[in-house]
């Protein structure tokens, strides 16, 4: 299996270590990337903290209302009167 020619004089066996290489260089590249990429939020969402549980994370723009109590959150949350 390991002296099968793949191309011109190259056997599994010479390439095999190329392709090993390859993969951990893949690897290494995907968690490097993992620690220096931050999460966007989108534009139509936004991180609260609820004042009345006490939940935090990410809710809707538009129809934003705390997922454990319902309280309106965020952009949704009503305006004090002047």
């Amino acid at each position: 299996m390991l002296d099968m020619i793949v191309f011109g004089t190259y056997t599994v066996k010479d390439l095999l270590p190329y392709a090993i290489g390859l993969i951990a260089i893949l690897i290494i590249w995907k968690i490097v990337k993992m620690f220096f990429t931050s999460e966007e939020v989108s534009e139509h969402a936004q991180i609260v903290r609820c004042q009345s549980c006490g939940w935090q994370g990410q809710i809707s723009r538009y129809a934003g209302r705390c997922p454990k109590c319902n309280e309106p959150l965020g952009d949704r949350k009503a305006k004090p009167i002047r």
